[in-house]
């Protein structure tokens, strides 16, 4: 790069951790959403509404004027006027309604409450109750999740003067390694009891399969950038493989994300299950997938001026 002086945006926009575990969220709040229509469960659904209000509050309190946002919304509604071309927008209804529809079906799931106050009316009681078991919503509410999912990536690939975040891969990459932190939760959630077994050895068996799907991903995303004719594309990728960022690329996506729980995994299945193992594995695959979006966003750098 002689001659071209390369600025990474985390120096400037600052867009680190604070927006990793924000995606990260995001991620398992809309994968899960998939895994509830299989496993109907409360804790999934509280899951699933914890996830989206903790992603909310990182990437509120990631903003250096965060009021400014209720009242933007607030005018937008007062005078109709919706930008619908805009990907923050667009965003912002996607994990509103998600986050509607998760407080519904984890509001379903609170017989204690409903069982308490016998003033709440039936009507109220017999829709969440209807809701929970019904196909289309629980339907909906997984559509919307994978949404939520593909939008957080779709967001870094909008970003002006970034190329190397242009590339089409990580909106793939985002589902594929949100769909392995998804099966690291339930594994987590069989240790401590709150599904059944063989919610545990489907999700392992289809966590093996995805982490190699996922290392592929992975290595088709640092091919294709390090062929870029963008230079800050190309510094980006350099920085991913070769560079500072490389401990967390080989070191934590790569080792103990991808391949420390596709070994366990495959150790399981065929000397049997081990639950210090599976919590090792789960851990190990949930930290993977927080050091990708990381990665990813701290390689992202600025297009040098000619």
């Amino acid at each position: 790069m002689a001659g071209q002086e390369i600025v990474f945006q985390s120096h400037i926009a600052h867009w680190t951790w604070t927006i990793a575990w924000f995606f990260w969220f995001v991620g398992i709040g809309g994968m899960t959403s998939v895994a509830y229509y299989s496993v109907r469960k409360a804790p999934v659904a509280y899951t699933v509404l914890g996830a989206i209000i903790l992603g909310l509050l990182f990437v509120v309190s990631h903003l250096s004027r965060w009021w400014n946002l209720p009242i933007l919304v607030w005018t937008m509604v007062t005078n109709l006027h919706f930008n619908f071309g805009s990907w923050m927008f667009v965003g912002v209804c996607i994990l509103s309604v998600h986050l509607i529809l998760a407080a519904i079906l984890a509001f379903s799931h609170m017989d204690f409450i409903l069982d308490r106050f016998p003033i709440a009316p039936k009507t109220v009681r017999w829709i969440v109750v209807s809701l929970r078991e019904s196909n289309l919503f629980v339907g909906l509410f997984g559509f919307v999740g994978v949404f939520s999912v593909v939008y957080s990536g779709f967001l870094l690939t909008q970003a002006v003067g970034i190329p190397l975040w242009g590339n089409a891969l990580i909106p793939v990459l985002w589902v594929i390694s949100a769909s392995v932190a998804t099966v690291a939760v339930l594994e987590l959630m069989y240790v401590v009891g709150w599904v059944d077994e063989k919610v545990s050895i489907f999700g392992m068996k289809l966590g093996l399969g995805l982490d190699a799907v996922k290392l592929l991903a992975v290595l088709a995303f640092l091919h294709v950038s390090l062929g870029l004719t963008s230079v800050a594309a190309r510094a980006g990728a350099q920085e991913l493989t070769t560079g500072s960022l490389a401990w967390m690329v080989w070191g934590g996506v790569v080792g103990v994300g991808i391949l420390l729980p596709m070994a366990l995994a495959a150790w399981m299945l065929l000397r049997g299950k081990n639950k210090p193992l599976i919590v090792v594995s789960a851990v190990g695959a949930l930290s993977g997938v927080l050091f990708l979006r990381a990665a990813v966003l701290m390689a992202g750098a600025w297009e040098p001026l000619a």
